[in-house]
């Protein structure tokens, strides 16, 4: 009888650890990027990030961050940079310039199904300007924007360790990326992984 207590209490262990693993694998588990569709999705997820939840918390009126924190569905993304805006007008003309030049170290921070740990430098540059005549008015407009895991001066900030699904596939990977584009010309996408293999894309 105490034998097959001995093996119920076995199994029984066995079952749980079993059913503990499968949900480890479920929510931490992924294929690493290693063609251009990981590194477009990777791109779309940060891209997301910046423009859907990023961005509008930290646009508004000039202002200088200093580890001001935001909270994701979970963990944290701590922000340092600044904002700026400049709006001008005249009778004949108007301006409207901003610029975003922010580092935020992410802590276990999830939003949207991205999952990320580590640093990355967001830039988010645009200028329009608009001059009238008696012949009507013209428009011009400058823009540029990146994620890139490197300073200003092109020092690393290192991998950043992410975590996401796109398009029904798991991705999990610590990367290096330098993701950007100016005015309406097509996005340049680079992505180094774990195993030092670089990707080059456009989008």
């Amino acid at each position: 009888m105490k034998n097959k207590l001995t093996i119920i209490a076995l199994v029984a262990i066995c079952v749980l650890g079993a059913c503990k693993k499968e949900g480890n694998d479920t929510n931490g588990s992924g294929a690493p990027i290693t063609d251009e569709t990981g590194a477009k999705a990777l791109f779309s997820k940060m891209n997301s990030l910046w423009t859907n939840t990023l961005g509008p918390a930290l646009s508004g009126t000039n202002q200088t961050y200093t580890n001001k924190v935001l909270n994701g569905t979970s963990g944290t993304a701590t922000v340092s940079g600044s904002y700026s805006v400049t709006r001008a007008s005249s009778s004949s003309s108007s301006l409207n310039t901003s610029t975003a030049d922010v580092i935020i170290t992410f802590k276990d921070y999830e939003s949207d199904g991205l999952h990320i740990n580590g640093t990355i430098r967001f830039f988010d540059y645009s200028n329009v300007r608009t001059a009238c005549s008696s012949s009507g008015c013209a428009t011009s407009s400058h823009s540029s924007l990146s994620y890139r895991s490197h300073d200003g001066s092109n020092n690393s900030f290192g991998q950043a360790n992410v975590r996401f699904a796109y398009n029904g596939k798991s991705y999990q990977d610590a990367v290096l990326m330098s993701i950007g584009k100016s005015d309406n010309f097509r996005w340049s996408i680079e992505v180094t992984n774990s195993n030092n293999q670089t990707i080059s894309t456009s989008y």
